[in-house]
Protein backbone atom coordinates (compact mmCIF):
# COMPACT_ATOMS: atom_id res chain seq x y z
CA UNK A 1 0.00 0.00 0.00
CA UNK A 2 2.90 2.37 0.71
CA UNK A 3 4.18 1.92 -2.86
CA UNK A 4 0.76 2.80 -4.29
CA UNK A 5 0.54 5.93 -2.12
CA UNK A 6 4.02 6.95 -3.29
CA UNK A 7 2.95 6.49 -6.93
CA UNK A 8 -0.10 8.67 -6.33
CA UNK A 9 2.02 11.37 -4.67
CA UNK A 10 4.26 11.47 -7.76
CA UNK A 11 1.24 12.65 -9.75
CA UNK A 12 1.82 16.09 -8.18
CA UNK A 13 4.85 16.55 -10.41
CA UNK A 14 3.71 14.50 -13.42
CA UNK A 15 -0.09 14.43 -13.67
CA UNK A 16 -0.09 14.05 -17.46
CA UNK A 17 2.52 11.30 -17.70
CA UNK A 18 -0.01 8.47 -17.95
CA UNK A 19 -2.44 8.10 -20.85
CA UNK A 20 -6.19 8.45 -20.94
CA UNK A 21 -7.80 5.05 -20.43
CA UNK A 22 -11.15 3.58 -21.43
CA UNK A 23 -13.20 6.56 -20.23
CA UNK A 24 -12.83 10.05 -21.73
CA UNK A 25 -10.75 12.30 -19.49
CA UNK A 26 -9.81 9.52 -17.06
CA UNK A 27 -6.13 8.62 -16.90
CA UNK A 28 -4.70 5.31 -15.64
CA UNK A 29 -1.65 5.02 -13.42
CA UNK A 30 -0.12 1.52 -13.29
CA UNK A 31 1.16 0.71 -9.79
CA UNK A 32 3.11 -2.00 -8.00
CA UNK A 33 1.53 -5.44 -7.90
CA UNK A 34 -0.68 -4.87 -10.93
CA UNK A 35 -2.91 -2.24 -9.31
CA UNK A 36 -4.33 0.62 -11.38
CA UNK A 37 -5.30 4.08 -10.15
CA UNK A 38 -7.90 5.85 -12.26
CA UNK A 39 -7.71 9.61 -11.93
CA UNK A 40 -8.76 12.85 -13.56
CA UNK A 41 -6.77 16.08 -14.01
CA UNK A 42 -8.69 19.35 -14.05
CA UNK A 43 -7.89 21.18 -16.17
CA UNK A 44 -6.10 18.54 -18.21
CA UNK A 45 -3.86 20.56 -20.52
CA UNK A 46 -1.74 17.57 -21.51
CA UNK A 47 1.34 19.27 -20.03
CA UNK A 48 2.64 18.74 -16.50
CA UNK A 49 3.67 22.39 -16.19
CA UNK A 50 0.16 23.76 -16.76
CA UNK A 51 -2.10 20.91 -15.62
CA UNK A 52 -4.49 21.44 -12.73
CA UNK A 53 -5.53 19.38 -9.75
CA UNK A 54 -5.51 15.59 -9.63
CA UNK A 55 -8.58 13.75 -8.37
CA UNK A 56 -8.22 10.03 -7.70
CA UNK A 57 -11.43 8.29 -8.74
CA UNK A 58 -10.80 4.62 -8.05
CA UNK A 59 -8.16 2.00 -7.29
CA UNK A 60 -8.51 -1.36 -9.01
CA UNK A 61 -6.72 -4.52 -7.96
CA UNK A 62 -5.12 -6.97 -10.36
CA UNK A 63 -7.77 -8.78 -12.38
CA UNK A 64 -10.63 -6.83 -10.78
CA UNK A 65 -13.67 -6.40 -13.04
CA UNK A 66 -14.04 -2.79 -14.19
CA UNK A 67 -17.20 -3.15 -16.26
CA UNK A 68 -19.41 -1.45 -13.65
CA UNK A 69 -17.15 1.57 -13.20
CA UNK A 70 -18.67 4.87 -14.26
CA UNK A 71 -16.59 7.98 -13.61
CA UNK A 72 -18.35 10.90 -11.94
CA UNK A 73 -19.22 13.83 -14.21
Amino acid sequence: MAAIRADIRRLRQHPCLWPVGNHPGVRELPCAGGYRVLYRVHPDTGRDETAGDVRVLRLFGPGQDRRGFRPPP
